[in-house]
């Protein structure tokens, strides 16, 4: 039984471990992805839909933007981030305050101009890769990477422990380490049969 819960747990925490990591390579694609959006050409785009929702952590919460852009030749292609603003008021927890839908509207209004104002930054090759202009321009690839990394180096971090604490490698090295001993008192032993043997 107790070798059992040992393998669960090494399992829960390389499968942890796995979904950091696909995270972490898609936060690091995102950063790169940015990063070359800086030389794509800036083109107008229509939004279609935008919306703000709360989003709720731990401690506080704060406001996300979800928008779906049209642009290109007839605006036929489409496009749909969301995104935290950088200037998003946040809110301490404990209790939630009441925002009025007033102040609601106003937000979701300025995020949401603004978004429109600035267009997308749209590959020249790849017309299908887009990026909010605004992403581009405050560079958010830097956080993106540093996320990426961080997430990456926790997700190594899980993996091997559960690795190592895996019961069939444990008894692997149980079994090396008595092999190992074992050669050891063997080779004594010759040691001494042979010191009998030269004694006068």
């Amino acid at each position: 039984m107790k070798t059992f819960f040992s393998c669960i747990r090494s399992i829960v925490l390389i499968l942890f471990g796995l979904m950091a990591l696909i995270a972490a390579i898609k936060g690091l694609g995102d950063a790169a992805t940015l990063w070359q959006a800086r030389n794509w050409p800036v083109v107008a785009a229509r939004v279609d839909q935008c919306s703000m929702y709360r989003h709720y952590g731990k401690h506080d919460s704060w406001w996300e933007v979800s928008a779906t852009f049209s642009y290109g030749s007839g605006f036929d292609r489409h496009y749909q981030e969301s995104w935290t603003p950088s200037d998003s008021p946040r809110y301490s927890r404990g209790p939630d305050p009441v925002v009025s839908e007033h102040d609601e509207e106003a937000l979701t209004k300025r995020f949401c101009d603004r978004a429109a104002a600035g267009g997308l930054r749209v590959s020249a090759d790849h017309p299908s890769f887009a990026w909010r202009s605004e992403a581009v321009e405050t560079g958010e690839w830097k956080t993106d990477l540093g996320m990426g990394l961080g997430i990456g180096l926790a997700a190594l971090f899980l993996i091997a422990i559960g690795a190592l604490l895996w019961p069939g490698r444990e008894a692997a090295m149980k079994s090396a380490k008595a092999k190992k001993q074992r050669k050891a008192a063997r080779a004594m032993r010759e040691n001494v049969r042979k010191s009998r043997r030269t004694d006068p």
